[in-house]
């Protein structure tokens, strides 16, 4: 019964956080995801990562873009996620090259498919949410993608969320099965959890 009322709850905040993303304005979009590789870079974190998953923004979350160019300007290797449909895990799969990306599920752009990378041998990953909370607990989509994936990471890679500030609210409803991050970059501030 627990379990019932805690996906009411998600879906409840899932409904209401979408609306807020809505009224963005393409203003503030662009300022922050401008924002989001300005802060990233000067992280030590990310410094010391070679081999970084991340995502490709879909509707109305935070821009991706120049983040994920600014991956690959650095020199590191970006890996782009492809949902394997017969299994509903992710795969991270090499992109090297931003403009040949391809049409995905969920209105997403994926990598061609080539020889995904072990899921232990990232050192960051990048992951969207509707909502975190400062304990790093994450509200997701509610298809449970990551939360798969997260599980058979290394305990060596750094997880981090990424969202506008707003998104940060003071306790999201999650089960024992979610899995938190270890911090948030959002457009305003980084939140170590």
């Amino acid at each position: 019964m627990a379990d019932l009322s805690i996906e009411k709850l998600k879906s409840l905040f899932r409904q209401n956080l979408k609306v807020q993303r809505e009224k963005v304005t393409p203003e503030l979009a662009q300022e922050a995801s401008e924002s989001l590789w300005a802060q990233l870079q000067e992280q030590d974190f990310f410094k010391k990562a070679r081999r970084i998953g991340a995502f490709y923004s879909i509707t109305t979350e935070i821009n991706m873009m120049p983040l994920l160019s600014g991956i690959l300007a650095s020199g590191k290797e970006l890996y782009l996620p492809r949902i394997d449909h017969d299994h509903a895990l992710l795969q991270f799969h090499p992109a090297p090259d931003l403009s040949q990306l391809q049409p995905g599920p969920f209105n997403t752009m994926e990598p061609k498919a080539t020889t995904a990378i072990a899921p232990g041998k990232l050192d960051l990953i990048l992951v969207p949410g509707l909502a975190f909370d400062n304990r790093g607990h994450r509200l997701g989509y509610g298809q449970g993608h990551y939360d798969r994936f997260l599980k058979v990471i290394s305990k060596d890679c750094y997880v981090l969320g990424v969202a506008y500030s707003f998104q940060i609210i003071d306790k999201t409803p999650n089960a024992e099965h979610d899995i938190p991050v270890n911090a948030v970059l959002t457009d305003k501030f980084i939140l170590l959890c």
